[in-house]
């Protein structure tokens, strides 16, 4: 009864169609059918993107040509589906052929011929396509007019309440300025070269952003504006990221951190932290991953998470060390561009901030040229276009000549759909692990009064 009702609904109008396709991919929705039902629900999808409409019964019955059982048509006609009955429906054919592709994979495992690589390749092969199984395919649709009274609703929300409208700050006052922070379902992300200082800068604003305005040394919160920050880590060990944090919050110097050399005025200020951080209720979750994880690895343990608590915020290190979801072509731009459209299906899905690094190209050597001048230029993110395309805001640090022996950040806002472009500089302070605002009186593009 339930593939009746669905093809039922489908033949009633191309809306009806839509909906279903929204729902369930024509190839997943021609698996998950009984077989009695296959020849009609790809009889219909072949006539449906020829001609952008269901085909009628008369005309469906023409052309299955004795393909199905005429009595499965008229037994199609007469189990009349309804608008509110058609979710319902949906739902339960897709929890019936997620069942099909379990009990499929729990034979291929207790087959003793079956290799171990094999048997992973199935299970990712499974994943992947309950992945598409319950994935939407709209965000939201409607009218232009119908919503009228709700965008006007809206601005004088927002009019009354401007800092509601907010999104997660990044705790640097000219960059909050240009992004007015990073709101739901918008992702940001930092290019940088190697060793510019990129998952530090990430770091630095999950930490901002998970202390709000409270001071960590009165060892009391005392402002709720926090954020619960989830942090995923595909560089670095939990325990080495919880030393860096560790150096940020209370001033210290991560190398005599890691080293056991703090003076006694160090292991005051990191005690003072500590308290601060077990008397604190918001989160910093940390995940340590191994290099290669993909994105339905990591969704799954984001939902694991919403058990325990709802994060504010995402931040994942970094985008080249992730491997896409599907086939991975063995082509590096290729996969981190994907990847990146992957990371942005999963915050638009959760509707989540998601803060991200990815590395720029190779810095291009001239012979004969002394002086080097950055070209800053969007698409040489990881050699691939599809990072731009799918960030909300695309920070980029600049190259310079001799950055090691610099203090100041210069970082180029390069692309920021709902705001203007533009340039922040900000001070390094790599020895504690942090990075801030630029002093005030501090003398840029002068020439050597910046250098360390």
């Amino acid at each position: 009864m339930t593939d009746e009702k669905i093809i039922n609904w489908m033949l009633n109008g191309t809306v009806e169609a839509n909906e279903v396709y929204r729902s369930i991919d024509n190839r997943l929705l021609y698996k998950a059918v009984m077989p009695e039902y296959k020849s009609i629900v790809r009889t219909i999808y072949d006539y449906y993107s020829k001609h952008r409409v269901p085909p009628s019964y008369n005309v469906l019955e023409s052309l299955l040509n004795g393909d199905c059982d005429i009595q499965i048509l008229e037994c199609i006609k007469q189990e009349v589906c309804s608008g509110n009955e058609i979710g319902y429906y949906l739902d339960l054919i897709k929890e019936r052929y997620n069942n099909f592709l379990i009990k499929g994979l729990s034979g291929y495992i207790e087959d003793p011929e079956v290799s171990t690589i094999d048997i992973n390749d199935k299970i990712k092969n499974v994943i992947s396509t309950t992945e598409q199984l319950y994935k939407d395919g709209v965000f939201s649709e409607g009218n232009l007019k119908d919503s009228s009274k709700e965008r006007v609703d809206s601005y004088n929300y927002t009019e009354n309440n401007p800092t509601q409208i907010m999104g997660v700050l990044s705790g640097y006052k000219e960059l909050d300025n240009y992004t007015w922070g990073i709101k739901n379902s918008e992702m940001m992300v930092i290019a940088g070269g190697s060793s510019s200082g990129k998952s530090l800068l990430m770091l630095n604003m999950a930490i901002n952003a998970w202390l709000g305005s409270n001071d960590p040394f009165s060892e009391e919160p005392t402002v709720d504006d926090g954020k619960n920050i989830v942090f995923i880590s595909l560089e670095m060990s939990k325990s080495q990221l919880e030393n860096r944090i560790d150096a940020n919050i209370a001033g210290i110097k991560h190398r005599s951190l890691i080293r056991g050399s703090l003076t006694d005025e160090e292991k005051i200020r990191w005690k003072k932290s500590l308290n601060f951080q077990n008397k604190y209720n918001k989160k910093f979750y940390i995940i340590d991953m191994p290099r290669g994880s993909n994105m339905i690895e990591i969704s799954a343990k984001y939902e694991s998470i919403l058990g325990i608590f709802k994060p504010d915020a995402f931040f994942a290190d970094y985008l080249q060390l992730m491997s896409p979801s599907k086939t991975v072509s063995g082509s590096d731009w290729q996969d981190v561009g994907k990847v990146s459209e992957e990371l942005h299906e999963f915050c638009r899905k959760n509707d989540i901030p998601v803060i991200t690094a990815a590395q720029r190209k190779a810095r291009p050597k001239k012979k004969g040229v002394k002086s080097f001048k950055d070209q800053i230029d969007l698409e040489d993110i990881g050699r691939s276009k599809m990072i731009g395309d799918n960030s909300n805001i695309v920070l980029l640090i600049e190259y310079r000549d001799e950055e090691y022996l610099r203090e100041d950040m210069p970082i180029h806002v390069v692309k920021n759909r709902d705001g203007a472009k533009g340039k922040v500089v900000l001070k390094k302070d790599f020895e504690l692990s942090r990075i801030t605002n630029l002093p005030d009186g501090w003398a840029e593009d002068f020439g050597d009064e910046n250098e360390c």
